[in-house]
């Protein structure tokens, strides 16, 4: 018989498996997880993809910190979250790359994208590091556009310090891949991004590393506090560079008429399937201006920042929020989350 495991001890388990790679697809039968590329490999889990490439209690609630060990082909260049430990090794033709992640995580927020990347590093605020790799296939105006983009990456996270507090991380950057998945994701300090990266995706995936990655929801059913929070603060960047005012995308989704089917998910009960329908982002967002309207700008602020310093590395619910902003607001509430975050219909009277 074994000897049992007492409590309070550490112990280290190896789990040692093997696989092909593939192109998973989720519930909504778009790829996830580890997807298998020409030359490589975009990985980008949300909501539970990270099973797909390595053994994990795949919960939201479950963070860890993360060393990555990745060989591959020399001629590759293998990315994860945090930072490089040490210069790459190469031994008979191929190359394994090291990184650590000491900020703990949730598994669907930790990448390993392999590809043929050119990378580039620049400074943040506070010497912070901007760690980004571009795929060497993203050439003409994609290519334009992605470093136009990151080139605003200092500029945004002073602009985000000044909303939500200091940047939660050891570094910052991005993975930019040639692949056709079609989306980006806010991995942890290193957002990868499909295609190109544009201005407005980077802004909502640099928000995310406070809102979604530093402070993240309890359960998926939240998963507006993710979205909503980031599409907001996309909407403060823009305003802030000139674009339209928060005030008018506000209206633009109160505008969308009552009976549109927009309004049948609530942000605070999505289905699985309804996950990533447009009210978790918009009308999630929404509901945080029509919140900022009705508690005035010196307590929406405030909670925006007590909410992601005071929460900052732990886990939150809906219930949580409308807590804060009520202490803050000194204010009742309940039937102001009830009409914008529970009630499958548009909320009237605002």
């Amino acid at each position: 018989m074994a000897p049992k495991l007492r409590a309070g001890t550490q112990h280290t388990v190896t789990v040692v498996y093997g696989g092909v790679p593939g192109q998973p697809t989720d519930i909504e039968d778009a790829n996830y997880g580890w997807t298998s590329t020409p030359d490589g490999a975009l990985v980008a889990n949300e909501p539970e993809g990270a099973s797909t490439w390595y053994p994990v209690n795949d919960s939201i609630l479950d963070k860890a910190t993360y060393t990555f060990a990745i060989t591959v082909p020399e001629d590759l260049t293998a990315v994860a979250n945090g930072e490089p430990v040490g210069a790459p090794v190469t031994v008979d033709g191929r190359t394994t790359y090291t990184w650590r992640a000491s900020d703990p995580m949730a598994s669907y927020l930790s990448t390993a994208s392999i590809g043929d990347f050119v990378a580039t590093e620049s400074v943040g605020p506070d010497g912070l590091p901007i760690l980004d790799y571009v795929d060497a296939d993203v050439t003409g105006r994609a290519l334009e556009v992605t470093q136009e983009a990151l080139a605003l990456q200092p500029d945004m996270i002073a602009f985000f310090e000044g909303i939500y507090g200091p940047y939660p991380f050891t570094s910052f950057g991005s993975i930019v891949d040639d692949d056709s998945v079609g989306y980006a994701l806010e991995t942890q300090t290193r957002p990868v991004y499909s295609g190109y990266a544009d201005e407005d995706t980077v802004a909502h995936e640099l928000a995310h590393q406070w809102v979604g990655d530093s402070v993240t929801p309890t359960t998926w059913r939240d998963i507006w506090l993710n979205e909503g929070f980031a599409t907001y603060s996309q909407w403060l960047w823009s305003e802030s560079r000139g674009g339209p005012s928060v005030e008018d995308l506000y209206a633009d989704i109160y505008s969308i008429p009552a009976d549109d089917e927009f309004w049948d998910t609530p942000p605070g009960d999505p289905s699985p399937e309804t996950l990533f329908d447009a009210a978790t982002y918009d009308r999630g967002a929404a509901a945080l201006q029509a919140l900022r309207t009705q508690i005035g700008d010196g307590a929406f602020f405030q909670l925006l920042r007590d909410w992601t310093t005071t929460n900052a590395g732990g886990s939150v619910s809906t219930d949580d929020l409308q807590d804060l902003a009520e202490e803050i607001s000194g204010e009742d509430l309940g039937q102001f989350f009830i009409d914008w975050i529970d009630t499958p219909a548009r909320p009237e009277g605002y």
